[in-house]
């Protein structure tokens, strides 16, 4: 993304943590497997090899997670004085940019996620931006706090 001619960015929205570590949860939860098979076959190996499958086993598991912490940190929205900006990773080098100019802007609908969205961290949900084609240009999902992003889109405008 590049600035134009005396363009400012106003804010910046990274999505909500809670689902990344729910996601996070389900990693390790998925890893225990692994570990408890190697725990049982631990005296049928030898030390050398019993070390480098537990190093695999640790190593693709970080690898998984860094690479969800990537995805998690690189998608944002980006508000500035005259656009919205919503840069969507969905692989390690594909994403996908999306905007729409703050002037077209006609409508900004928010879905929240469930009944408990009054407490802090589970306050996300989906914010989607629909121009003057009647077109949505951004949809934004597990944004935090997605009432006070559309204020602030409101208020920028």
């Amino acid at each position: 993304m590049h600035l134009r001619n005396n363009e400012v960015i106003r804010r910046i929205y990274r999505r909500h943590y809670f689902p990344y570590l729910l996601d996070i949860l389900k990693l390790l939860i998925a890893s225990f497997p692994f570990f408890f098979l190697l725990y049982l076959i631990q005296d049928g190996v030898g030390f050398l090899t019993f070390s480098l499958i537990i190093t695999g086993i640790v190593l693709l598991f970080l690898i998984a997670f860094f690479y969800m912490t990537f995805i998690y940190w690189a998608d944002k929205l980006i508000i500035t004085n005259f656009r919205i900006v919503f840069i969507d990773w969905k692989l390690l080098n594909v994403n996908t940019e999306n905007e729409a100019e703050l002037k077209d802007i006609q409508d900004v609908h928010v879905r929240g996620k469930g009944i408990f969205s009054f407490i802090p961290f589970l306050d996300y949900g989906t914010i989607t931006i629909a121009t003057a084609a009647s077109e949505v240009c951004v949809r934004f999902e597990l944004a935090p706090g997605p009432d006070r992003i559309k204020r602030f889109i409101f208020a920028t405008k």
